[in-house]
Order: C-alpha cells, then structure tokens, then sequence
C-alpha cells in the first residue's frame, strides 16, 4: 500500500511535468513509479506517460534480440563456469525455519469461547430471574448456557469454515468487549449513582460481550489475523486492564470508578495497539504466554512489600506499590518481547492461501478488492492535472474506491 501511494505521488508530478513539456523528468518520474509499483492502479498511467515522452522524443521501441546465428564470438562469455558445489558452506544463508504444518480447525477454541459467551448471557438472564436472590438463579442457568454454547459453537464453526486464527480473533474480541462493557457499568453506577449492582454489571458484560462478537466477527471475515495476532492482541489487553488497577492507586485520595475508567482505557488501547501492530509482528502464541507471564510476575512481585509497608492512616504504601506494579508490568513485558526475539521465527503465518485479489483495491479512505474484501486506511493525496484545472492548483483525496 505504501508503494503505491508513493507511486501515485510519482505519477501525478510526472503528469505535471509532462503538461509543462519537461519531458525527460516526466519519463524519468514515471519509470520510478514503475518499478516502485509494477502491477498497482498507477502503472498503466506510468506507461502512458513512457508512451507518449518516447513519441514527443522520437525514440523507438527497443530493437527485438539478435539471432543466435549472428551473434560475433566477440560476444560470446568464454569465462569458465563456476562450479556450484565447490561454494564455501560457511557463506550459504541460514535454512529457512521450517513451516508450521499443523492443521488448526478452530473447533476447540470454539468450544471454549461458546462456553464463555454462553455462561456470560445464561448468568446475565439468571441475575434478572432471581430479583432478590440473582447469584441462586445466575449460577446454574449460567453453567447450563455455558455447556450448551460449548456444545454449539464448534457446529456453527463448523459451518463457517473458520480455522483457529479466525475463531481466536472473534473470540478476543468478545472477551474484552465484555470486560469493557462490565467496567463501563461499573464505572456509571459508582459513587454519585449508589453502588453498583451484580445485575447492572452482568448486563454491561452481556452487552460488551454481544458487541464485541459482532465487531470480531467482521475481523474475522476478512482473516487478516493469525492465531499469534490474537495472542498479541490479549496480552496487551490484559495488560492494559491490569495497569489501569494499578495506576489508580496512584490516585489519591482514592475514587472507586477511577479504577474503572483507567481498565476500560487500558483494556482498549491493549486491544487497539494488538489489531494494528499483529499483522507487523512474528507472535505466535508460545512466545505470547511467555511475555504475559513475565509481565504478570513483574506486576505482581510490588505487592509482595505492601504486606511490609501497610498503613491503614496513610496512603503513600498505595502509591508506591501502585507505581512499582505500573513498571513492573511495563518491564516484565519489554523483557518478555527482549528474551523471546527470534522464537518461532516464520512461524506466524497466515494459515490459509493468500487470493492475490485481496490486494487489489485502489487506494482511498473506504476501498474494496475484487474479491469481495472491504478495507479501511490508505489515504492517497495527488495533485491535480493542469488539464483538468488550468485555472487553479489543487490536490485530490480518493474516499472511495472499488474493483469488481
């Protein structure tokens, strides 16, 4: 994307430069944009541009090759040929890591995400049956739900014909909109609004829950992430969650909702920082629990001294472990990512066969592929053509594209 967006760039001042007659910088500018983007929207402007510099020019096209009958034995390469078995091993490049030839159907995870999702609106409906009483009600038809989803979810996997990285996506992204969603309730019903209630926060998870399926879903559809995205995804977001607790001990004299506010800002920011940066990295699960531990064991290890420095009449032990566990989870992590580097290297790979039409969707805000794929981003900015606006000067932004 980032290619042809220069290409674009490239071809709009080579049209400039062509309306202004300069036409040796207008080849040289279209040349660029082709080899920087050979088969993108801007190559057949690119050639256009050649076409016509070569004709204003007078050069013609290349002459065909020499037949073999003609060619001087002036030209022909006598040099010995190298033999291709005497090259130094020690100069060969490393093997390529071997591929992950595991079969990852999706249906376990399924399994585990339909229990979840199940168990969270099976407890949410028992919590408004049981009015006085929600936890008698709440737990057992959240338990029945939860089989019942377990037992379901991997049929209409199944029917989807998701793998595992596609199940994991929706599946982490349900997780964490019911966390946000039960924060968010939390958070509203705190202080001024009396205390929270079981009922108002199993409903805010229930919702979350929903939304965050839905939003998942669609991530899932276009499988832009693999099973080690996902991972990402959840350690940064859990991260994220835990370092809100934390940082609002900082926050003094304490405010309850303060805590939820700062999880609900950590969890989404963990989540929006896995999404965009997944597909950049090598994260495979394996390499995942490895970083989540040590950043655990780092948040974690602070608390071991509030036990020593408690005082009830001050709020400094608070602060300080508040702020020693904000770091700890901040190190535990960066030293996590530090040890792992080159684990499962060429390991997170997508786990179906890439359709080359997925990538061919022109550049603009809103674009969709031939395939049938929606994409958002890729903002192309070019100027205008002289020919089109002889008056004024001006730039153009595509806000949406389509190939069919």
């Amino acid at each position: 994307m980032l290619s042809e967006q220069i290409a674009e760039q490239l071809v709009g001042r080579a049209q400039e430069l062509l309306d202004a007659k300069v036409y040796v910088d207008a080849k040289q500018l279209a040349v660029e944009a082709l080899v920087k983007s050979p088969k993108g929207n801007s190559a057949d402007r690119a050639r256009y541009i050649i076409k016509l510099v070569n004709q204003y020019l007078g050069i013609k096209d290349d002459p065909p090759p020499t037949p073999p009958s003609e060619v001087k034995p002036a030209d022909v390469d006598l040099s010995p040929i190298t033999d291709p078995t005497a090259i130094d091993p020690s100069k060969m490049p490393p093997p390529a890591p071997p591929a992950d030839t595991t079969v990852h159907d999706g249906r376990t995870a399924g399994m585990i995400h339909g229990a979840l999702y199940g168990g969270i609106l099976g407890s949410t409906a028992g919590a408004f049956i049981g009015q006085d009483k929600p936890a008698s009600v709440a737990v057992p038809v959240g338990l029945v739900a939860g089989i019942g989803g377990a037992l379901i979810a991997p049929r209409i996997v199944k029917k989807l014909g998701w793998d595992e990285a596609q199940v994991r996506t929706a599946g982490s992204i349900n997780v964490w909109g019911g966390v946000i969603g039960g924060l968010f309730a939390d958070a509203v019903t705190g202080e001024g609004a009396g205390p929270p209630s079981g009922k108002g926060i199993m409903l805010g998870v229930s919702l979350g829950s929903t939304a965050g399926l839905f939003a998942g879903g669609m991530m899932a559809k276009n499988h832009k992430l693999t099973r080690g995205d996902a991972a990402l995804v959840d350690t940064l977001a859990g991260i994220g969650t835990a370092g809100g607790l934390t940082m609002g001990m900082l926050m003094q004299p304490a405010q309850p909702e303060a805590y939820a506010v700062n999880s609900i800002i950590g969890a989404a920011g963990g989540v929006l920082v896995g999404v965009i940066a997944g597909p950049n990295t090598n994260t495979t699960p394996r390499r995942m629990a490895r970083v989540a531990g040590l950043a655990a064991l780092g948040g974690a290890l602070p608390f071991l001294l509030y036990a020593g420095i408690y005082d009830a009449n001050a709020s400094s032990d608070e602060q300080v472990v508040g702020f020693l566990s904000s770091a700890g989870l901040v190190c535990g992590a960066y030293l996590g990512f530090r040890l792992t580097r080159g684990m499962d290297a060429g390991l997170d790979l997508q786990e179906r066969k890439h359709d080359d039409n997925d990538d061919d969707a022109p550049i603009a805000a809103v674009s969709r592929s031939s395939s049938g794929k929606w994409h958002v981003g890729g903002l192309a900015m070019q100027p205008l053509s002289k020919q089109l606006a002889t008056d004024q000067k001006g730039m153009t932004l595509n806000v949406l594209g389509g190939r069919f």
